[in-house]
């Protein structure tokens, strides 16, 4: 009777440490949620030790109920860490580096490398000159309506314009050239990487009809772009925007 006891015993407190040992290679995750997880493994050890002991004391009875308890230990906390927790929740995503800067020319977005300085041309022909210092932003060009320049701008001052011409500054982010009550040029930077432009443009100290149409699309002799298109030139180095007259946009040296 006795020799079947300590076969038990020694069968329970064996069952316990192989349990042990299967488990601690599929490990209960360091997170503060699976403390009573870990609390478990450590009682199911001190168990194990204490069975151990008893059956070296020849105390069977007490080593077969503390071997018998710490396998019930060590399987309960694996059964709990597997079982118990809801899966940790994916990390949000994050928005990627603002690598970029978006012109928007009647409602046409150029999506261009950030640059202080953005020079337009047709043809080589610069139109419009987009100018960011510390101070805010510039613009200097010509513009008109109908085909007739209507006003030449310097850096955000009005130094030639017909009769009838209203330039103003509605607020701290727009600039507005009115015509007979009606907008002919807009520039509005109200958000620090974007910048939208509406309006006709000539070319410096030429009386030729307009170069390039910033109005529902960009229209220019030799292409078109529709509203609403989104034009990626980020791969270009920094430079002149042209329009050319094979209807391509490209950044080309200053």
């Amino acid at each position: 009777m006795r020799a079947t006891s300590r076969a038990a015993a020694f069968t329970a407190i064996g069952a316990c440490l192989l349990v042990h040992a299967a488990r601690s290679e599929a490990t209960v995750p360091m997170d503060p949620q699976y403390l009573p997880e870990a609390a478990l493994l450590l009682a199911g050890l001190f168990l194990g030790a204490i069975g151990l002991h008893r059956l070296l004391t020849r105390q069977l009875g007490s080593a077969m109920k503390a071997g018998a308890a710490c396998a019930v230990s060590v399987t309960l906390a694996f059964v709990l860490a597997n079982n118990g927790h809801n899966p940790p929740r994916p990390a949000g995503l994050q928005p990627a580096a603002t690598s970029s800067m978006s012109l928007v020319l009647g409602d046409v977005v150029l999506r261009v490398a950030p640059s202080n300085r953005y020079v337009f041309s047709v043809n080589d022909k610069e139109f419009l000159e987009l100018d960011l210092a510390r101070s805010g932003l510039t613009v200097s060009g010509v513009v008109g309506a109908r085909d007739k320049a209507a006003a030449s701008i310097e850096r955000n001052t009005f130094p030639v314009r017909r009769t009838g011409i209203r330039p103003s500054k509605p607020d701290s982010h727009t600039l507005l050239v009115q015509e007979d009550g009606e907008d002919i040029f807009r520039v509005q930077y109200s958000e620090p990487r974007m910048i939208e432009v509406t309006g006709e443009f000539f070319e410096r100290r030429s009386a030729e009809p307009a170069l390039i149409s910033f109005q529902e699309g960009i229209h220019w002799s030799g292409g078109s772009v529709g509203q609403g298109t989104v034009i990626d030139l980020r791969s270009q180095s920094g430079g002149r925007i042209n329009f050319a007259p094979s209807g391509q946009i490209r950044v080309l040296p200053l």
